[in-house]
C-alpha cells in the first residue's frame, strides 16, 4: 500500500531532514525599491531533486496579495545532490494597489517524480510504502502607503500548570494591516519573568491565538500579562493569582 504525504513548514521552521531547504525563511519587503530577491534552495538527499516555484494566497489577504505582480525566475529547477540554486523574484509596482499590508506565499515544491520513499512496518507486520513529497512555504510581505493598526482584543483566558502559563486569546483586526503582538510578564514586583513574540493577527477579521509560555513556579503569587502591538500600544493588560 503506498502512501502520499504532503509537508508543510512554516516560515521560522525548516526541517533539515526534508529533502531540501529554504533561505531565507521571509522577505518583509521595501515596495519604495524595485529589486530583486534572491531565494536559495539546498538539496539535503544524494539524489538530483526537480522543485516547481508558485505561489498561494494566506488566510485573510485574498484581495490583498502580490500574486498578480510577483514575477520568478526560473519556476521549475533542478538540483544536483547536495547543491544549491538560487530563485529570483521582483514584484512589479501596479500603482492600483490601496493603501495597507500585502502578503503572498512564495511555495517550493518536489516534483513527484523525485519522491523519496521508506518502508514501515506497522502493528500487523505488514510493511507499508510511504512516499514523502517536500513542499516549503514562505512569506512575501510588503506596506503600500500608510499602515493603518486598529483592533482589539477580547475573551483572554489563562490558566497555570507546571511552569506554564496556557493562553487563549481572540484578537479583531479592522485596519489595514495585520496585529503584531508581543507579551510581557511580570512579577508583583513589577520585574520581568518573560517576553517576546505572542502572534499575529489576521489582516482583516478574527483570529484565535494560543500560547504556552514558561514562566517557572509561581504559585500563591501574583503576575501581570501585558499584551502590546508593534506601536507599543497596550492592548491588554490584568493580573492573576494562582
Amino acid at each position: 500500500m503506498k502512501k502520499l504525504f504532503f509537508i508543510y513548514i512554516c516560515l521560522y521552521n525548516i526541517i533539515l531532514a526534508l529533502n531540501f531547504s529554504v533561505a531565507p525563511t521571509g522577505f518583509n519587503l521595501d515596495l519604495k525599491q524595485n529589486l530583486t530577491n534572491e531565494v536559495y534552495l539546498i538539496n539535503n538527499t544524494a539524489k538530483p531533486l526537480r522543485i516547481e516555484v508558485f505561489t498561494e494566497v494566506p488566510e485573510s489577504y485574498e484581495d490583498y496579495n502580490f500574486n498578480e505582480n510577483i514575477v520568478i525566475f526560473p519556476k521549475m529547477i533542478s538540483i544536483k545532490p547536495g547543491g544549491k540554486q538560487t530563485v529570483r523574484f521582483k514584484i512589479k509596482k501596479n500603482s492600483n494597489m490601496k493603501d495597507g499590508e500585502y502578503k503572498s506565499l512564495l511555495v517550493f515544491r518536489e516534483k513527484p517524480s523525485e519522491i523519496k520513499s521508506e518502508d514501515i512496518k506497522n502493528t500487523t507486520g505488514l510493511t507499508t510504502n510511504i512516499s514523502f513529497i517536500t513542499e516549503l512555504a514562505i512569506a512575501v510581505k510588503g506596506n503600500i502607503g500608510k499602515e493603518k493598526i486598529d483592533g482589539s482584543i477580547k475573551d483572554v483566558k489563562v490558566n497555570y500548570r507546571n511552569d506554564f502559563l496556557d493562553t487563549n486569546t481572540k484578537v479583531l483586526s479592522k485596519g489595514n494591516t495585520a496585529i503584531k503582538l508581543y507579551y510581557l510578564i511580570q512579577d508583583e514586583n513589577g520585574n520581568e519573568i518573560s517576553s517576546g513574540k505572542y502572534g499575529n493577527s489576521l489582516r482583516e477579521g478574527e483570529k484565535i491565538l494560543n500560547n504556552k509560555i514558561k514562566v517557572g513556579s509561581i504559585k500563591n503569587k501574583r503576575i501581570k500579562l501585558i499584551l502590546f502591538d508593534q506601536q507599543k500600544k497596550i492592548m491588554f493588560e490584568k493580573e492573576y493569582n494562582f
